[in-house]
């Protein structure tokens, strides 16, 4: 695996879909992964990812674990070099 890429959230549905839709259409060439790291949202952004990118990694939270905390759950899990 070349690269991970980690995407936190919190309740920003739309936003989060044009983003994992924009990396996995432009990211050619090499081996990687998209971890994407819920904060408690309410919006159906979980649900979303599921369903539409359902090669993405998910690390749902219960609560809003803060920007800093949620990277470091998808760090401690990723495998990119």
């Amino acid at each position: 695996m070349d690269v991970s890429i980690i995407v936190v959230a919190w309740n920003v549905r739309e936003l989060l879909r044009n983003c994992l839709r924009s990396v996995y259409q432009e990211t050619k060439g090499i081996q990687f992964e998209v971890i994407f790291v819920d904060n408690g949202s309410v919006d159906g952004s979980v649900d979303m990812v599921r369903q539409e990118f359902p090669q993405t990694r998910i690390i749902e939270n219960k609560d809003n674990k803060g920007f800093i905390r949620a990277n470091n759950q998808a760090i401690d899990i990723a495998k990119g070099r």
